[in-house]
Parts: C-alpha cells; structure tokens; sequence
C-alpha cells in the first residue's frame, strides 16, 4: 500500500470547483452558527477567501449556474459528470485539460454523461468496461438517455440544463471551456496564495501515511474514515484549497483518489474535542436522529442501502438533499464510509449507537 500526493492534479481540481464557490460562502456561514466543528482559528480566514471568491466571480454567475448546481452537494454538476469519466491525471496544466475536454466528440460528451449518471446510481466507485458499455449503448440512442435523466432524483432546473447538453454537447462544452478560460486568470491569482501551503501540505500527508499506513489514515481523521477504504496499491491523494472543509473518495476515469481538504485536519481534530465530551456526543446523535428525514436515511443505511439515488427516491427528496444529510451524519460519526470490494458506502457506527444508549441510560438511572 503506497500514499502518493499530486500536486499538479490537485490545482486542476481546485480549477475545476472554483466556480461553484459563488453558492459556498453563504451555506457555510448559515452552518458556522450551527456546527461546532467549523469553529476553528482558521475558518474566518477561509469565509473571507470565499467572500474574495465570490466578488471575484459575480460578473460570470449566469453562466456559471448553467454548469453548478446551486446546492453545493449536488452530484449533477456538469463537470463532475464530465470528469468521472475523463480523468484529470497525467495532465500537466488546467489549460491541457481545457483543450482535452474540446477534443470530446458529441458522442464522447453525451457518453461521459451517461456513464457517471449510471456509476452514481449504482454508487460504484470503481471504473468499469461493463458500464462503460452500457453507457456507450443508451447514448446511441438518444431517447435512452433522456429517459435515464428524465428518472434522476433531482431538480426540474438541473434536468432541463442536462437535456439541452446533451442536445448539444460540442456547444456547450465550448461555452463551458469558454466560461472557464475566462475565470482562469481570477483562479490563477487567488489560488497563487495558497499554492506553497497546499504543496506542503500534501507532501507531508503523504509521508505520515507511508510511514503510517492504513492505521495513520484512521489517526489523521479521528476513525471517520476505516482503514478498508484504501486499496493495496496507489493511494492517490489531492488536497483542496478551494474545499478547505470536506473529504470525499472520489474517481475520475481509471483513477480513484482521496480529495482532502487543506483544513480538514483542523475540522477532525476540533470534532474529536466535541466528541470526548460525551455529552454532547450523546445530544448531537439525538439531534440528528430528532430530523425525520436523517432517521430515515439512517434506518434505511442499516437495512444495507448505501445508494443516494435509492435513498433520495424512497423519501421522495433530491439526491442532492440526501448528500447533504449524509455529510451532517458523517460528521456526527452515526454512519462512517466504508468499502467492499469495488464499492465504497455507508454504514451504521453500531458500537457508537450501542454506547450513546447505554450512556443515556446511565444519565437517566435507568436499570438495566
């Protein structure tokens, strides 16, 4: 098992998200008030960096809201469906990956599409010929694939802004390239603060974990990610200036990749103090499971269903919606990410369940 940071890979992701910081700032701030584990020294610094961000942005919100979903979890963003597909490793600069994403023909486009729509369905994580193919079978049929984004658990906006892409990929990538070539000097400028910080910081992740191991993994982020989520070769890892505050397991392409948020470890070491008092542990499990709809989401993980699609449909809400609650969960250490075999998923804490029981028990005398 090897943990290797990339640099190059990590700025043109940080590229590739920056336009979606015009909807980051005001989630962020709302959640603050609520959310103990963002109170830490470093996060006014990044509210203001989004609040550069944002002004800096303003001038191309309409063009941008054609290809980021407004809700910041959403998975349908027209990149992220883009780049499942077309990995953003091996390329040099965030222009080589413009020019290669000019180069994708209408049915290159359209495929990419129908390939992350249908990995995410089946929340597989791993690339795959199998679905590659049947991606490459329902774009040859255009109906196929409206009628595959016509059943996502959605927004009627986000499905409108698909069903004309896919009418027209090659023009709305060159307006989507076109929008990014135009923000790429205010990426350029604002990220040049942070690049050195990013740099070090990814390198020594790098080199605690290949001293480490999978044990240094579950160290670092305080046991919210399990040790079996990586795989016995190449651990690729980028680390995030512009999502300072978020770890996912992510792919693109061939490549599955850790994205770590410059900050996080500060966000992990601040949930580990709220989590030794285990009061309050007890009151942030309670409250969680207080919302109907994370109680649901919840019950229906411990039945085995680790699908945001299945969820999102069986409660009638957006993928997006489920997402968000997912990270609230995640963050409450209710659930935890997990991986079998080709896919990673969630699953119930039952240890932590069985000692907020018992603590409550205890707190309220009653006998066992």
């Amino acid at each position: 098992m090897e943990f290797k940071f990339y640099p190059i890979e990590s700025r043109i992701y940080d590229f590739l998200e920056f336009p979606g910081l015009i909807y980051v700032k005001e989630r962020y701030e709302s959640e603050t008030r609520e959310k103990d584990e963002l109170k830490v020294p470093s996060f006014a610094e990044y509210l203001d960096f989004l609040g550069r961000a944002d002004m800096e942005l303003e001038p191309f919100r309409k063009d941008i809201e054609q290809f980021y979903l407004k809700n910041f979890f959403g998975e349908y963003n027209f990149i992220d469906l883009i780049s499942k597909a077309n990995s953003l490793f091996g390329c040099q600069s965030e222009e080589q990956y413009l020019e290669m994403l000019l180069k994708l023909s209408e049915s290159e486009i359209n495929r990419s599409i129908a390939y992350s729509i249908i990995s995410e369905s089946e929340n597989n994580m791993e690339f795959t010929e199998e679905i590659m193919s049947r991606a490459e079978t329902l774009c040859s049929d255009k109906s196929e694939i409206i009628s595959l984004i016509k059943d996502l658990p959605t927004e009627a906006a986000s499905k409108w802004n698909l069903f004309l892409i896919i009418e027209e990929p090659v023009k709305y990538m060159r307006m989507y390239v076109d929008l990014m070539q135009k923000v790429l000097p205010i990426f350029t400028e604002l990220y040049g603060s942070l690049e050195e910080q990013v740099r070090v910081y990814g390198q020594n992740l790098a080199d605690f974990l290949n001293e480490n191991g999978a044990k240094g993994l579950e160290e670092k982020t305080y046991s919210i990610l399990d040790a079996n989520v990586l795989v016995s070769g190449e651990n690729r890892i980028i680390v995030s200036a512009m999502i300072q505050y978020a770890i996912s397991i992510l792919s693109a392409g061939r490549h599955n990749y850790i994205a770590w948020g410059l900050k996080m470890e500060e966000a992990f070491k601040r949930m580990k103090e709220i989590n030794e008092n285990k009061v309050n542990e007890r009151v942030q499990v309670f409250k969680n499971l207080g919302d109907k709809t994370r109680y649901e989401v919840v019950r229906m993980i411990a039945a085995g269903e680790t699908s945001t699609k299945e969820i999102a449909q069986a409660l009638g809400v957006s993928s997006a919606t489920i997402s968000y609650h997912i990270n609230n969960l995640l963050q409450s250490k209710l659930i935890k990410i997990d991986r079998t075999e080709s896919k990673y998923g969630y699953i119930v804490d039952h240890k932590l369940v069985e000692e907020v029981i018992k603590g409550l028990k205890e707190d309220l005398r009653i006998l066992q």
